[in-house]
């Protein structure tokens, strides 16, 4: 019973920050400089060092396997440090023509990371109660870092240019008349 009700909080997380970020999150940042908004989705991932919670005995159970801790705490160690370094690309480069190869390996390898501990958990965790403190990862911060990783995929594979996405005529005309 306790995997139906992981999975489900886990669906919940993904349903939830993705809902979050539609409806509040993106269409305040889809307005800002493409810059900006690679920066803004880059920097969540400053705090991925958590997944090392995964390898302290006491916030996790013994039988939690290593075969699942180790990759995933190291794959986000991983990720932070492709995390800075793309940052770091960002704020170096200039806002018309950003550098966005470490944007896109870092997003690449940090998404491929997290679908590869959303597979490996199910296969060889018995009882996600073995997670202890650490289920808040896979149901509300693995979540998140998905939903900014495809955000951010949306915006690297999109428009070119340092304006923002155009705002709807009505928003426009709403601006002009104040």
């Amino acid at each position: 019973m306790n995997g139906v009700y992981f999975a489900g909080g886990a669906v919940l997380g993904i349903v939830g920050w993705f809902t979050i970020f539609a409806g509040l999150v993106w269409p305040k940042l889809s307005r800002q400089p493409r810059v900006e908004q690679l920066k803004t989705l880059t920097a969540i991932h400053f705090f991925r060092y958590f997944g090392t919670t995964l390898l302290m005995v006491g916030l996790v159970s013994r039988k939690l396997p290593s075969g699942f801790a180790y990759p995933a705490a190291y794959g986000d160690l991983v990720s932070v440090a492709l995390a800075y370094v793309a940052f770091a690309g960002l704020r170096r480069s200039g806002a018309a023509k950003p550098t966005t190869f470490a944007l896109w390996l870092f997003n690449i390898v940090g998404a491929a990371d997290l679908l590869l501990a959303m597979v490996m958990g199910p296969a060889l965790i018995r009882d996600p109660a073995d997670l202890g403190v650490a289920y808040i990862i896979p149901t509300v911060y693995v979540p998140l870092l998905l939903t900014t990783h495809f955000y951010a995929l949306k915006v690297l594979g999109g428009r070119s240019g340092d304006s923002p996405v155009p705002r709807s005529r009505e928003v426009l005309v709403h601006d002009v008349a104040r």
